[in-house]
């Protein structure tokens, strides 16, 4: 359900012990009606009915002194595409290693140093390069993306630098500016820069170097002043000790590496993304948003993601056409892999709070059996180092 009367609490915490009932009874001071509840661990997602925007700023104020609430806010579901003033709103989510790529990224973006993304594919590469070169000065001049693994090496050459009249059979009458002349004065983002062949990337070296090109087949060379971001989910250092890519290539794009974190790792954000994406599906189909139940959301925050982001989206969107209920249960759920969560039964008799401390105490054990330690398995559940040992010692561990 979304519209104006309807908006929605994002609440992070560090102990669930009564947080449901206090934050609802804050909630019921303002006589308002809740649509739907979700609990997870260290998060709590309440729809509410209201339309007064003073009761709502008023309601955020009295449930933020609650104890061990940590972070209490409304979630928004505006366009991924309006960044407005700030382009890095795209990018959605809230953990620390997320929250330090974008703060990298901003520092960089007012210069006209090149920039290496990393990370697996679907982490959102794309993303951030769209939102750099937004933020520069180059901002007024369109954004030039290239996928250096959709093309084979000859055609690369051209679509990059051009080729003139007659440089080989079936040229273009005239030639042609490639993508690195016409995007003079812009950014020119190359996707997959690791696909490159050799020959491509000693070529592209020397307009780095130079900034200059030479069409294929001729002579002239003609100066260009672009800024380039490169992407790659590969390990670059690797293939340079194995003579797959140029050392000194990889030295020249690799001025300010941004290590992209995979979903794995930033398990804090799934609700947020997953809301969002469902928000934007209805908006597209111009139908009312589908509602994820509790075990599927507990699913997705478990899942691995070895496709990120990407595959999140794709999920639910499969999702969305493939049920005919406004609810989507666990089972709607297409998922590649193996989930190695065993949920807790939902017996009547128990509890919200008994059936989600069952499901916070399997999380944190399979993620201290996965990770080996408190510290990394703190950091792929989202949460603090300290708070992983309260909640330990909360559940006699």
């Amino acid at each position: 359900m979304v519209g104006v009367s309807v908006f929605r609490l994002r609440i992070e915490f560090e102990d669930r012990t009564g947080m449901v009932l206090d934050t609802s009874r804050v909630i019921a001071k303002y006589n308002l009606s809740i649509l739907a509840l979700e609990v997870l661990p260290n998060l709590m997602y309440f729809e509410i009915e209201c339309a007064d925007e003073e009761i709502k700023k008023k309601l955020i104020m009295d449930l933020a002194p609650i104890p061990d609430i940590k972070k209490v806010e409304e979630v928004s579901y505006s366009s991924i595409d309006d960044a407005g003033d700030d382009p890095f709103k795209t990018i959605l989510g809230e953990s620390e290693a997320l929250k330090k790529a974008i703060f990298r990224a901003r520092l960089v973006a007012d210069s006209n140093s090149t920039v290496l993304l990393l990370g697996e594919s679907g982490t959102g590469k794309d993303l951030f390069a769209k939102a750099i070169h937004q933020a520069s000065p180059r901002a007024k001049f369109p954004f030039y993306p290239m996928n250096c693994a959709a093309f084979p090496e000859t055609l690369l050459e051209s679509e990059l630098f051009g080729y003139t009249d007659g440089a080989f059979s079936g040229a273009k009458k005239g030639g042609k500016a490639g993508l690195l002349e016409v995007a003079d004065r812009s950014t020119v983002f190359l996707d997959e820069i690791g696909d490159l062949a050799l020959g491509t990337q000693a070529k592209l070296l020397r307009v780095l170097q130079e900034k200059k090109i030479r069409r294929i087949g001729g002579y002239e060379e003609i100066p260009i002043d672009i800024r380039v971001i490169a992407a790659t989910n590969r390990d670059l250092s690797k293939m340079v000790k194995e003579g797959k890519f140029r050392e000194d290539l990889y030295y020249r794009i690799n001025v300010v590496p941004i290590v992209l974190p995979p979903l794995r790792e930033r398990r804090a954000d799934i609700p947020l993304l997953a809301e969002y994406f469902l928000a934007k599906l209805a908006k597209s189909l111009g139908k009312k948003r589908k509602v994820l139940t509790a075990k599927a959301m507990a699913f997705l925050v478990n899942y691995d993601w070895p496709g990120n982001v990407r595959e999140l989206q794709n999920m639910l969107e499969r999702a969305v056409h493939l049920t005919t209920a406004q609810i989507i249960d666990k089972d709607d759920l297409d998922f590649a892999g193996y989930n190695h969560l065993d949920l807790p039964p939902m017996e009547e008799e128990k509890t919200l709070k008994e059936i989600t401390e069952q499901l916070e105490q399997k999380v944190i054990a399979n993620a201290l059996n996965k990770y080996g330690t408190i510290r990394k398995a703190a950091k792929a559940l989202g949460i603090s180092h300290s708070g992983l040992i309260k909640k330990l010692k909360k559940y006699g561990n």
